[in-house]
């Protein structure tokens, strides 16, 4: 019979970290969705009042959050995808929180389109992803698989930016986008679906070397279907999407840098800077005037110069970097939402108005911040909870600080909650009565009723933590093992508090801790795997209390361990696809 168990989750009364690398919002503007250094993804209510508050975190990554993009139709299916430093892709379902579909692929993504095209697509449709690779990859919207690449006939490079152009003047769907070093292509999609699906090469309908490197955001204008938006690090320009002449080119203030920018509207666009500002313009006709790049032959351009209307800014001159973005929405409640996610975890919103204007004497107008918020206000909010389960036992002699946990792990068989902390310290304490006493008891009390132990042995953050008897009878089951920022293993009686061993690898911190499989032929099985942060691997022998090998030519990260029996050799896997093969008796 399947036993459900119900799972609770208890914070202390500090948030965790969350450091926005990604933000978005679902299209029915009822969540903000962001991602984080950490590799969380955090979902957030937004009222109709645009108020905010954090609903549920999502854990399923285990890097840095690159991007974030719907991963369907929403009406019909509320899922987005998320991607991920070393290749992590999951789709989330928003409204339950569950993870849908997640794959590992060897690719860095950058940005993310979603694309269907219902009367002439099958299945759930495509994503269209650029990244740390050389032009565009397919992939499948439900499978997470890659299925085709829209290549480049020349100037194949890694592409900065994109966006999908639907133009019903000439019923065509497109792609365009810029690469690294500038150039512009554009790759027709509905009339090439039928050879993407049929894996025949598609290479782009147009390429155009631009001026500009370093593009932050590509955009097409819908209301007119003849200007193009592209926004680099240090101007902003307009083409006509028909010639792809050049029409207007704006410079960045001294000391800022362009991060993206949207159309609001015919003539009118919103452009933001690296640090949270934002500038709305409007492009007037100058007109008929000298081309800035006039052709031999051709009629001369009618080009257009920007007005400044109004402006955003943020309450203080912060050094986090901003990921901001923009909605505009045509179904209600109609809202023009700019938003912003910090690396301190803030998000912000603006309200855009639908006709902005500047002030009476043309000067332009500050549109004041219409929401912000953070994990921590949440925390600071609700007090039901407000402090962790051991708290009371890390606390300060002052009592108003506790130390930060950075690791722990729970042994059933000996009911001991084992937290490892910022500050090097372990506590070790009985578990499931100090949970039962925290949420059901006077807390109060905890401190003086319930036994602890507090182990010092570290210099700085514990890191992991690991009770190798709890993954095999063949370890002594008084053995705990723990890993720090200090580059140092410690080998505790969990039963006495005292330090049986000290291996000092002298390289990166201890970031994992593994035990070697059942079916390792040693003399004796007491054996555990080290992996640090300078890629090295360290065999650690807890009966001889030796070190028996550490390999530390690894270039990539570890992203596999496995044994080699017969031969007693070590195998180790890498994100770069290579493969290390060590003897352990000789090294």
């Amino acid at each position: 019979m399947k036993v459900s168990l119900q799972a609770v989750a208890v914070w202390g009364k500090i948030a965790p970290s969350h450091s926005i690398t990604a933000v978005m919002i679902t299209d029915d503007q009822q969540t903000i969705v962001t991602g984080s250094q950490e590799g969380q993804i955090c979902l957030w209510d937004l009222s109709s009042e645009l108020k905010i508050s954090s609903k549920e975190i999502l854990f399923g990554h285990t890097a840095s959050v690159t991007c974030l993009a719907k991963a369907r139709e929403f009406e019909k299916q509320p899922y987005v995808v998320s991607a991920t430093e070393n290749g992590e892709m999951c789709v989330w379902n928003v409204t339950s929180g569950q993870c849908i579909e997640n794959a590992k692929l060897p690719y860095r993504h950058t940005a993310i389109y979603y694309y269907h095209c219902s009367f002439r697509m099958t299945g759930e449709g495509w994503l269209l992803c650029c990244g740390e690779y050389q032009d565009v990859l397919i992939i499948d919207a439900k499978t997470l698989g890659v299925l085709h690449t829209l290549s480049s006939s020349q100037s194949s490079d890694w592409i900065n930016c994109m966006c999908i152009v639907h133009s019903a003047r000439i019923q065509e769907d497109s792609l365009v986008a810029v690469s690294v070093t500038g150039v512009l292509k554009v790759w027709d999609l509905s009339s090439s679906l039928n050879s993407i699906q049929e894996r025949q090469s598609v290479c782009e309908k147009e390429s155009k070397s631009l001026d500009s490197i370093n593009c932050q955001a590509v955009r097409f204008c819908t209301y007119t279907e003849r200007l193009l938006l592209i926004v680099s690090s240090t101007c902003w320009q307009v083409y006509d999407y028909c010639d792809f002449s050049l029409l207007c080119t704006e410079f960045c203030r001294s000391g800022q840098c362009f991060a993206g920018g949207e159309v609001l509207a015919a003539y009118r666009l919103i452009i933001w800077t690296e640090d949270g500002h934002s500038y709305i313009y409007q492009l007037l006709n100058s007109g008929l005037s000298k081309s800035l790049y006039p052709a031999d032959g051709k009629v001369l351009k009618e080009t257009v110069y920007p007005h400044l209307l109004c402006f955003t800014g943020v309450k203080e001159n912060k050094s986090f970097p901003f990921v901001m973005g923009f909605m505009n929405e045509r179904k209600e409640p109609f809202y023009k939402v700019l938003f912003s996610g910090e690396a301190s975890g803030r998000i912000t919103l603006w309200h855009v108005p639908d006709v902005p204007v500047s002030t009476y004497d043309g000067s332009p107008k500050e549109i004041p911040i219409t929401a912000t918020w953070t994990l921590q206000d949440n925390f600071d909010k609700h007090h039901s909870m407000s402090e962790g389960i051991i708290d009371h036992l890390c606390a300060s002699k002052d009592g108003i600080e506790s130390a930060v946990v950075s690791s722990s792990v729970y042994i059933p068989s000996l009911d001991r909650l084992v937290c490892g902390c910022e500050n090097g310290k372990i506590f070790v304490t009985l578990g499931l009565k100090t949970v039962r006493a925290r949420l059901l008891e006077n807390a109060s009390l905890l401190k003086d009723n319930l036994p602890y132990k507090v182990l010092n042995g570290h210099s700085s953050r514990v890191t992991c933590l690991l009770y190798p008897h709890g993954k095999s009878v063949r370890f002594d089951p008084s053995w705990l093992l723990s890993g720090g920022q200090d580059s140092v293993v410690i080998c505790w009686d969990v039963f006495t508090g005292g330090i049986l061993h000290q291996f000092s690898l002298q390289s990166g911190p201890v970031t994992e801790l593994l035990r070697s499989p059942e079916n390792y032929k040693l003399k004796d099985h007491s054996i555990v795997c080290c992996v640090c942060s300078d890629h090295s691997v360290a065999i650690l022998h807890l009966q001889k209390r030796v070190c028996l090998l550490h390999a530390r030519k690894h270039l990539f990260p570890v992203k596999k361990i496995k044994f080699d029996p017969v031969e007693n050799l070590l195998i180790i896997g890498c994100e770069d696809d290579s493969v290390y093969i060590w003897e352990i008796e000789t090294g």
